[in-house]
């Protein structure tokens, strides 16, 4: 997150963020899915599971309303999606 952000205190109660913490979130899920997808092409079996909750735990925070740049990282979830 930005400098300003990462000094602001944490309110977790509000579900409402920022467009600058929704982009972050989404580039975030960006490189996790790019890392787990490497994983999966050289079978790290642990790599693959933690960075699939990983992942899981961002797509979360971002929540479910539609975001530019998420639609293949979406559209793969069900691929993503580890117990």
């Amino acid at each position: 997150m930005s400098a300003a952000s990462a000094n602001r205190p944490i309110d977790l109660g509000s579900s409402e963020r920022s467009s600058d913490d929704l982009d972050e979130l989404v580039a975030l899920a960006r490189m996790i899915a790019y890392a787990k997808y490497a994983a999966e092409d050289v079978d790290l079996v642990g790599a693959m599971h933690c960075l699939g909750m990983a992942l899981n735990e961002v797509l979360r925070e971002i929540g479910d309303g539609p975001h530019e740049g998420l639609a293949d990282v979406l559209a793969s979830k069900g691929a993503i999606c580890l117990n």
